[in-house]
């Protein structure tokens, strides 16, 4: 009776330590490229919490580039990623942290929790369905 309940226990215990974050199938692979600057506390937190959610939601099917804005060998990624948005403001130029989901579209900033409605907007892009209203401010769209 005690190994049944000690069998039961453990298989709860098992259970509760499982994690509840889904897998989200893409119709491709992603890149996503992250441009961050050295001291700015967003990027130090969409390293600690976003990139392991992605790597764990996305599994091989993401791919990240990390680019430092402080290193001139940066500007010309940067450059070009900007360029290809249709709506963004000079005025944030140089501002991180900047995360360009190539082919579909860029944010600028992130608070915790982000990294999820980001993951759903690149599996939404990829089918055609409309992008969540949780980061329309701060997010930028591909030219056409």
């Amino acid at each position: 009776m005690k190994k049944l309940f000690i069998l039961i226990l453990s298989v709860f215990m098992l259970m509760g330590c499982s994690s509840k974050t889904e897998t989200i199938s893409l119709k491709k692979p992603v890149t996503i490229a992250f441009y961050s600057i050295a001291d700015c506390g967003e990027c130090k937190a969409f390293k600690k919490n976003a990139i392991p959610y992605f790597k764990k939601v996305f599994g091989k099917q993401v791919t990240i580039k990390m680019y430092d804005m402080d290193a001139t060998s940066t500007k010309t990624h940067y450059d070009t990623a900007i360029n290809r948005l249709a709506d963004f403001d000079q005025e944030y130029y140089g501002m991180g942290p900047f995360i360009d989901i190539e082919g579909y579209f860029s944010y600028l900033g992130y608070r915790a929790g982000d990294e999820e409605a980001i993951a759903k907007d690149i599996h939404n892009a990829q089918y055609d369905k409309k992008l969540t209203s949780t980061l329309e401010g701060h997010r930028f769209s591909y030219k056409s």
